[in-house]
């Protein structure tokens, strides 16, 4: 969409300093790529000397660069959050595609659902009994919604997502291609030489304003519900397995492992490819950093790393440590090695 500087900066609450505020803004971009005719923004003072070589036509600026040094023509909106601002410009700029309108005719909507006043059911998606879909979703096409499942109002569901009997989603969730929702926790227990599977009659209860990345699996709980809260934001390949419990507005990053029955508390951030034992607490605004392997509880506010994961700065002083003891292990093993000849020259002198 194309709209002018003037627009812009009424939508995101920010001043003209400089420029025409007629002038036409058609895209944005970061400041390396922006050209002519696209917005862009500098966060922090530190990148001032962009400025100076972006080629977009309008920067977004804090107040405290606002009288930095800037090429000749380009315009600069002052923000007190320009990455908020900034945020609410692409909102203009990039408005939402036209959806899908009504239930298709290639869809396969089960007589008992219930669908809501402006839903959209892509075709070969398929709803199955007594399943409610709220005001205004969007089902792509592929997806696959069991029976009994309970979908509110505004929800998003891309190809090929699949909700299994029983689902519960909150209003305004997003849920990205492939992922699929209550599938069979990992439950068995070994007897007379076999594993006998415990039978997962649970549920999953999504909150409202969650998204849920590509490829994800969040397994039904043995008994009762895998839960997610409210406002939480989870990464594509990610696996939830059964009974856990993640707060309100938690972060998931890519390939993080949550074993079975862990409780994962409010405001959180589990890093890439860390991994969760089963039962333990990982505490309110606790974060576990990339890779590192959690096998007991993580205190509130901590900030862990490494396998088995500890205090950051207990983990980097181990891994200091070990590479003292790799160092001294070398000299040590030169120092073995000069032996036989030391021990010769003992029995000459002798």
């Amino acid at each position: 969409m194309t709209t002018s500087l003037r627009t812009l900066a009424a939508t995101c609450g920010a001043e003209i300093a400089a420029g025409d505020p007629d002038s036409l803004i058609h895209g944005a971009a970061n400041t390396d790529e922006a050209v002519a005719g696209e917005l862009t923004f500098v966060a922090s003072p530190k990148h001032t000397a962009k400025l100076a070589s972006t080629r977009a036509s309008a920067v977004i600026v804090p107040k405290v660069v606002a009288g930095a040094s800037a090429r000749a023509g380009l315009a600069v909106l002052v923000a007190a959050d320009p990455e908020m601002a900034f945020i609410a410009c692409l909102h203009l700029l990039y408005p939402p595609k036209p959806i899908m309108a009504g239930v298709s005719d290639e869809a396969a909507v089960d007589a008992s659902a219930n669908i809501g006043t402006g839903a959209a059911i892509g075709a070969f998606a398929t709803v199955g009994a007594h399943t409610v879909i709220g005001k205004d979703c969007v089902i792509h096409p592929g997806c696959r919604i069991g029976a009994d499942v309970t979908i509110g109002d505004g929800c998003i569901l891309y190809p090929n997502v699949v909700l299994y009997d029983g689902v519960t989603l909150g209003e305004r969730v997003t849920i990205h291609a492939g992922t699929v929702i209550g599938s069979d926790g990992f439950g068995y227990k070994f007897r007379n030489g076999e594993h006998v599977k415990f039978p997962q009659v649970g549920t999953v209860v999504i909150g409202s304003n969650v998204e849920i990345g590509a490829n994800t699996c969040i397994d039904r709980a043995s008994l009762g519900a895998t839960r997610i809260g409210d406002g939480t934001k989870i990464d594509n390949q990610v696996h939830i397995a059964h009974n856990v419990r993640i707060g309100a507005r938690v972060l998931l990053c890519g390939q993080v492992g949550i074993g079975g029955s862990t409780v994962i508390e409010d405001y959180a951030l589990l890093a890439s490819q860390s991994g969760i034992a089963d039962h333990v607490t990982v505490g309110k605004q606790a974060v576990v950093l990339a890779q590192a392997g959690v096998t007991k509880d993580v205190a509130p506010k901590a900030e862990v790393m490494g396998f088995p994961a500890a205090d950051r700065r207990q983990a980097l002083h181990r891994m200091a440590t070990l590479n003292k003891v790799t160092t001294q292990a070398k000299l040590l093993d030169e120092i073995v090695a000069l032996l036989p000849a030391l021990r010769n020259t003992t029995t000459k002198n002798e």
